[in-house]
């Protein structure tokens, strides 16, 4: 996650300190996040998003709004038990990025 902070505040055309200002934290700690060196917590991945003007899963899974969009759509039309299985899959992902710095 921490390279596509990286890539993002820099296609912005942001300053570490201008995002840390933006998002509410230390200009360190998106530095540490930036470099893989911790694992942020929801919150903090949050405020970057918002800062970043973009939705939080795109900090996971590189997709853009429409992407996503259109992922969740297709989720009405499947029964419950599939659409649970393939949010339970996307969440088991997210946990693989967190657990690898990402």
């Amino acid at each position: 996650m921490g390279a596509r902070v990286r890539e993002l505040r820099l296609h912005r055309g942001m300053t570490q300190a201008e995002l840390a200002e933006a998002s509410g934290l230390s200009r360190g700690y998106l530095s540490s996040i930036e470099r893989a060196r911790v694992n942020a917590t929801m919150i903090p991945i949050y405020r970057i998003a918002a800062a970043l003007d973009v939705v939080p899963m795109f900090m996971f899974t590189g997709a853009n709004d429409d992407d996503l969009s259109r992922e969740f759509d297709k989720l009405r039309y499947l029964p419950a038990r599939e659409a649970t299985q393939v949010l339970e899959d996307w969440a088991r992902k997210v946990q693989r990025s967190f657990a690898r710095g990402q």
